[in-house]
Order: structure tokens, then C-alpha cells, then sequence
């Protein structure tokens, strides 16, 4: 694979919004190629400023072009890329605590949804001024003066984020109701305001950072048993640990380990 990647983290005024800015592009000699991938833990400014791939949710028959440039939220299911055309493509990963604050619609609007950022901004021309940037790291300088002036004066969720924070540290149903408790309010009003900013509910929210512990474990200690894997990931029994996991894979823990490429690889650095 002759895959170009890098990486890049936010200005601090942006720490609190964004993971990191994202950039690949590849090569004649790495396509065709067809990747399965799962449901990442961010929501994404993508920009391909070449060849949009195509996509396919393996719920679903129908493959659809992806928009040049599209604003994606949480996603809940596994899905194909195939890429037919070298591309580039540059994209901003947000924290998942953070996906209202861009364009000031709830997060639930985006769940499962790759919406194209003319739909959300007709005059915005961010597209044509990534298209002028002559290296990746223009390209990276000016998503973060499009970020920085959409996201001046914007606060996350004080009490959303650290509820997400404390359900990726430790994924399991009693850290989420001590959690609760100590918040002083009802878990109606919690939830509200979780889905209003991630998208998700907080029971979907856990489950799917489980799965994503799952994956990290796969990869870093593939010798170690399912049941122990599931049970560091969170898991209470081994059944729920592999239904999960096919829920957002599309494939069972031992069928994923074989998926492993150099795209996808790549792909799962730059897009977590």
C-alpha cells in the first residue's frame, strides 16, 4: 500500500471540540479496494477533494456516492467503502460530546446520516477554499479557521461530557447509575440532554464504546480468550459480548481479526 496519511491535534482553544484533523490519499496501486468498517466514536467534517467513494450499509443492498463534502454524526452500524478512484480526502474528528455544536441542530439529526454541508450552509464555501489549499498543511490551517469561527463562544455540555467521559473509562452498568446519582437529576432530563449532544442515548452510547474497547483489544491482545476480552471490555457474559459486536461489525470478534489491511489500518487511526 502506497497510502499517505497524517494526523494533526487542534489548537488548545479547540481541545474541548476536537480530536484532530485527518488527511490520506491514495495511490494507483492501492485500488480497487473494498473495506469494511465499523462504527467509529466521533463526529466527522469530511472533505474529499477528489473521487468520493462509494458506501454501503451491509443492512442494505444499494451502494450511494458519498457527498463531496459532508458532515456525518454518530453511527450505529457497520458499512463498506469501496474505492474504485485514487482520492484525497481531509476530514476533523470531534469528540462525540460535541456533535450540536456546529451548526446548532441536535445531534440525534445526524445519527446515522452523512449530510451534505451544502444542505447545512449554501453560502458556506468551504469546500472551494480547501479546494485552493496547496499542501495538507493548508489544508489543515484553514479547517481550523472554519472551526474556531463556528465554534467561537460555544461551550460543551459541562455535565453531557463528563458523562461520556466516565462511560469511556469504564463501560459498565453501574458506573453509568453511580454517575447518575451524583448528577442530582432525573435520568429523563440526563438523557435528553445526552442525546441532544452525542446523538445517542446513554444505554446505546455504552454499548457502542464497549464494542469499541472490544476492537482495541482485539488488535493489541489477540491471544487472549473471548471471555476474558468481553469482560475487560465491559461485558457481563460472553453472549451479549459477540451479539454487540456483530450489531456494529457485521461480523463475529474472530471473523474481524482477519479483516486486518493496511487501509484499514490507516483508516481506523485517522477516523476512531
Amino acid at each position: 500500500m502506497l497510502m499517505r496519511h497524517q494526523k494533526k491535534l487542534p489548537a488548545p482553544a479547540l481541545s474541548a471540540f476536537v480530536r484532530h484533523y485527518w488527511y490520506f490519499e491514495t495511490d494507483e496501486a492501492d485500488i480497487p479496494f473494498s473495506q469494511l468498517s465499523f462504527p467509529y466514536g466521533a463526529f466527522e467534517l469530511i472533505c474529499y477533494l477528489e473521487n468520493p467513494n462509494t458506501m454501503r450499509w451491509l443492512d442494505c443492498d444499494r451502494s450511494f456516492l458519498e457527498p463531496n463534502i459532508f458532515y456525518a454524526g454518530q453511527l450505529t452500524k457497520p458499512f463498506e467503502l469501496n474505492f474504485t478512484q485514487t482520492c484525497k480526502c481531509v476530514g476533523v474528528s470531534l469528540y462525540p460530546w460535541a456533535g450540536n455544536l456546529l451548526y446548532k441542530i441536535p445531534a440525534s439529526r445526524f445519527t446515522n446520516e452523512l449530510i451534505d454541508l451544502h444542505n447545512l450552509e449554501p453560502e458556506g464555501g468551504l469546500f472551494d477554499q480547501l479546494q485552493l489549499c496547496a499542501d495538507s498543511d493548508a489544508l489543515f490551517s484553514c479547517l481550523e479557521a472554519y472551526m474556531l469561527k463556528k465554534l467561537a463562544g460555544k461551550q460543551n455540555d459541562s455535565l453531557v461530557s463528563a458523562l461520556a467521559r466516565q462511560i469511556i473509562d469504564s463501560p459498565t452498568r453501574q458506573n453509568l447509575k453511580n454517575t447518575l446519582c451524583l448528577s442530582g437529576l432525573s435520568r429523563r432530563r440526563v438523557e435528553q440532554r445526552f442525546i441532544e449532544a452525542t446523538g445517542l442515548t446513554m444505554g446505546l452510547f455504552t454499548r457502542k464504546v464497549r464494542f469499541q474497547k472490544t476492537v482495541h483489544l482485539l488488535k493489541n491482545a489477540p491471544k487472549q480468550s473471548l471471555t476474558s476480552l468481553g469482560i475487560s471490555a465491559g461485558y457481563y457474559d460472553q453472549s451479549h459480548f459477540i451479539a454487540d459486536f456483530k450489531a456494529f461489525a457485521g461480523v463475529s470478534p474472530k471473523n474481524f481479526q482477519q479483516q486486518k489491511t493496511s487501509l484499514s489500518d490507516i483508516l481506523n487511526i485517522l477516523v476512531p
